[in-house]
């Protein structure tokens, strides 16, 4: 049976094969598609299998049943007293009994069927969404700023996880059919080899034209993916909350509303044009499989007058004829869905098969349990792949153990830049970043990480409790929760905490029931409190007072040099209040350091720095 269904697959694409692209014909491995199905769900796939091997012999049985009903009931002479327990009848009472068990074995079958699709199905959705989620945390910062990945990263996310499920139901579907069309393509033959060949050559059509619009969806819908995401991206903005405020106060929501219409429009039409010719060619195949079926009755029918089969033959060959060509009809048709949905589901192993850049070496060297000497910055060179000039220009500096480093300069200087090579989201095109001496690339990634602690500028707020929104500093802590108030109390966010309900346990944040919404700034202080619970040696603070009062700001950056134990520190702000505080202060512009020293050092030196300073001092003042 597997082997008959492989066949008639393999003929199909045999014939589309030259209408295909290399992209496409990579698509038609299909047997990528059955083994991913099979890794989701082992058992499931297995008595699925011989389920659908009993559900495709059963009709055959029922068939031959219902002849063996109607020549025993043609071949006795029955009269108005004959009654229903009367010997005569036994046979075709027998017959029609076994019948009916058949039906309740089919009823029972269809049932056990039913139910392992589902659980199948679910099985390969939790397990598609694994693969993505998986995939999704190994991919380099990088990928998620290029549009080529998100286009890519987009269609995998909108197929994969229903593709697999639909080719789920396409298995049951064309191996039930499959078993079902062997056992009658058996018997047409046996009666006349014409019959199912004929029946074979009527279903073809359609399925030809199945595949070929199959294509061209696949390409339509290749072609417009940015313009899919782009509607998204606007349907996001108007569902979400990130941008109500000033949708509301600008008057945006109609504006983004005709934008979103405008593109569904294209898109809408486009697909209907595909859709439509799609159906019409259905329409045309569908016509001409149900003159061959009444062609065929006209063939057994004067075989029956002829006296050459009985009633009950020309029943069972009729049926067969007609059920035959419905379970190759299926057949055809659940092969095409699933030569589509393998055709989508090549996005997602177009997805799968990026390999990150940033990756553990071969042999990592074992990470220092202190660091001793600091970090080091030694020629180093970047920039982003859509931007041709380089960000950083052969960058030199260290930051010793214990030491409080600020980098100040105009936006666009390369100082967010400089956090995601330490962090080693990114790594240098050329030069090296040195730990107590040693290339960051040769320690493993995680064992590097795990020595820094980072407040990004657009840190991410947690619609979690506050516990668990200090805890994801270090879940390895999770249930210290004298240290996760220890964190909280130095970012100075312990008094606000105390004033909830729920302590430590309340849910931040609106998503969820009885939430409790922060300001911006409160926010702020949960991101540095899950930075000082991390406990790194190294702490990095991207703009970390841009939401403070300035109390709240002198109150965390006065204590600094406490908080950090001994330490590392690098300090990335605006505000000139903090970063005196600093040991060193280093100036970029355009990627390269032009001043470096005390605060006091450079205020001395007059330059750039002092300029800075003291134009913002001034604007306190006024």
């Amino acid at each position: 049976m597997h082997l008959f269904f492989s066949l008639i697959l393999c003929i199909l694409f045999f014939v589309e094969a030259n209408s295909l692209n290399t992209k496409l014909k990579n698509a038609v491995r299909i047997d990528r598609a059955l083994k991913f199905v099979y890794q989701a769900a082992p058992l499931y796939s297995i008595f699925s299998a011989c389920v659908v091997i009993v559900l495709g012999v059963l009709p055959l049985v029922s068939l031959y049943l219902i002849k063996l009903i109607i020549d025993s009931v043609t071949g006795l002479e029955f009269g108005a007293e004959t009654g229903l327990l009367d010997h005569d009848f036994s046979k075709p009472l027998l017959y029609i009994g076994m019948a009916c068990g058949i039906g309740l074995l089919t009823a029972f079958f269809n049932f056990l069927s039913d139910y392992l699709k589902k659980a199948q199905s679910l099985a390969v959705a939790d397990y598609m969404f694994s693969v993505l989620h998986e995939k999704s945390i190994q991919a380099d910062l990088e990928f998620y700023e290029s549009s080529k990945y998100r286009d890519t990263l987009f269609r995998a996310q909108s197929e994969g996880p229903y593709r697999p499920t639909s080719i789920v139901n396409g298995l049951f579907a064309a191996g039930q059919s499959a078993a079902s069309f062997a056992a009658v393509f058996w018997l047409l033959f046996m009666f006349n080899p014409l019959l199912p060949v004929i029946m074979v050559a009527a279903s073809i059509p359609g399925v030809l034209l199945r595949l070929k619009y199959s294509e061209k969806i696949y390409s339509w819908q290749e072609k417009r993916t940015e313009d899919e995401r782009r509607a998204y991206y606007f349907h996001r903005m108007l569902t979400g909350d990130e941008h109500a405020k000033e949708f509301r106060l600008f008057n945006l929501g109609r504006h983004f509303i005709d934008q979103f219409k405008t593109i569904r429009a294209v898109l809408k039409n486009e697909k209907l044009y595909f859709e439509k010719r799609r159906a019409f060619g259905d329409f045309i195949a569908q016509s001409s499989a149900t003159v061959t079926v009444f062609a065929s009755f006209v063939y057994i029918a004067f075989k029956t007058a002829q006296g050459t089969i009985t009633l009950g033959d020309m029943v069972m060959y009729f049926q067969g004829f007609q059920k035959g060509l419905g379970f190759l009809k299926t057949l055809l048709e659940s092969g095409a869905q699933m030569y589509e949905d393998n055709l989508f589901l090549s996005h997602l192993y177009e997805f799968l098969k990026l390999e990150p850049d940033i990756k553990d070496p071969a042999s990592p060297l074992k990470i220092p349990d202190k660091i001793k000497q600091g970090i080091e910055f030694k020629g180093v060179n970047f920039f982003y792949h859509n931007c041709n000039k380089n960000v950083i220009n052969c960058l030199n500096f260290h930051i010793g153990k214990g030491e409080i480093v600020a980098l100040v300069g105009e936006n666009g200087s390369g100082k967010s830049t400089i956090v995601k090579l330490l962090s080693r989201l990114y790594d240098p095109h050329k030069g090296e970043i040195l730990l107590d001496g040693r290339n960051i690339k040769n320690f493993k990634i995680n064992d590097y990480r795990k020595k820094i602690s980072v407040v990004f500028q657009d840190h991410i707020k947690y619609q979690l409790s506050v516990k668990e929104n200090i805890y994801l500093g270090d879940i390895g802590q999770k249930d210290n929760l004298s240290e996760i108030k220890k964190a909280a109390a130095k970012a100075g966010a312990g008094k606000k905490i105390s004033d909830f309900a729920s302590g430590y346990d309340t849910i931040l944040g609106r998503w969820f029931k009885d939430g409790e919404e922060l300001s911006m700034g409160q926010w702020q202080m949960m991101a540095i409190s899950r930075a000082f619970f991390r406990g790194a040696e190294f702490v990095i603070l991207d703009e970390p007072s841009s939401a403070l009062d300035p109390e709240t700001e002198m109150n965390i950056f006065s204590r600094l040099k406490k908080l950090i134990k001994g330490r590392s520190a690098l300090i990335i702000s605006h505000r000139y209040s903090t970063v005196k505080m600093a040991d060193k202060i280093i100036v970029l512009d355009k990627g390269e350091i032009i001043e470096q020293g005390t605060h006091a050092q450079l205020i001395e030196k007059n330059k750039k720095y002092a300029g800075l300073y003291r134009t913002q001092a001034m604007g306190y003042k006024v």
